[in-house]
């Protein structure tokens, strides 16, 4: 069972719009890993369900390989703010635990980005394996701990990561961190593929726009509405920046994780 709740997760309405701007966006290499591997079964390519899509980052890229995508996510205000004009993509609040608007034995793939470890893994798994057409595959993926380069300004960032945010992070932070090395899937031969990175090139501005959808940033602004902790990192990286590198680029790598799983023909 899981030991978070998710109810309150990125409801707040400026921190999903910065979460559907800011947030990285998974590569085609990714994509390409779960065709391949859905193509190592059975897969009809016909339906994908992507669950807690956020804003759809992960259900959009879907479309390409998939004649429909549904994605599910537990927030009304991730759903509002993911792109509603792609016609083989639908979008649903809903809790994960309970699918039941889609028809058992029906779907050749699942996902999930960044969001296994919110989820009440038993009652999810059930669910996985009702939707799954015999052969179908399971995917859940996201990305770990970033590192930013230049080295000064991974420096001013990990502090505040860590120091200033660290008691202000959800529990289950601590498995994304870990890169889900905790996580056991119930499928047999289940395997896992670490080979693979996010690259960005991104701003200041665009990296505390980033910064922006933390959810450690959002409850520490709660409990500390007086300071500006997004002012002082911006100014903080300026300085490390252009005063001691000469830079104003920063190039931010989030490590990808994948734990890939095959339903059994006969179940």
């Amino acid at each position: 069972m899981s030991r978070y709740c998710t109810t309150n997760l990125f409801t707040d309405q400026k921190q999903t719009q910065l979460y559907a701007k800011f947030r990285p966006h998974y590569t085609s290499e990714i994509y390409n890993t779960i065709v391949e591997f859905c193509k190592e079964s059975h897969c009809d390519f016909d339906l994908a369900v992507d669950v807690g899509c956020g804003s759809g980052q992960s259900t959009i890229p879907l479309t390409e390989y998939f004649k429909k995508v549904i994605g599910v996510d537990v927030s009304e205000n991730q759903i509002a703010n993911a792109a509603q004009n792609v016609e083989t993509v639908t979008f649903k609040v809903s809790h994960a635990e309970n699918l039941d608007f889609i028809q058992s034995n029906t779907v050749d793939l699942v996902t999930v980005a960044q969001a296994l470890h919110w989820l009440d893994l038993e009652k999810f798994f059930s669910e996985v394996f009702r939707l799954l057409k015999p052969g179908g595959s399971f995917v859940t993926y996201g990305y770990g701990l970033f590192k930013l380069e230049p080295e000064a300004a991974d420096n001013v960032v990990q502090h505040f990561y860590g120091n200033v945010l660290g008691n202000y992070w959800p529990e289950g932070r601590k498995i994304v961190e870990e890169k889900y090395m905790s996580i056991t899937l119930p499928f047999p031969g289940w395997r896992r593929n670490d080979s693979l990175a996010i690259v960005k090139e991104c701003t200041i501005d665009e990296f505390i726009g980033y910064m922006g959808s933390w959810s450690a940033l959002n409850e520490y602004a709660k409990a500390n509405p007086d300071i500006n902790l997004i002012e002082i990192v911006h100014k903080r990286l300026e300085t490390s920046l252009i005063s001691q590198t000469k830079q104003k680029a920063i190039k931010v790598t989030w490590p990808v994780f994948m734990l890939m799983g095959h339903k059994p023909m006969s179940r």
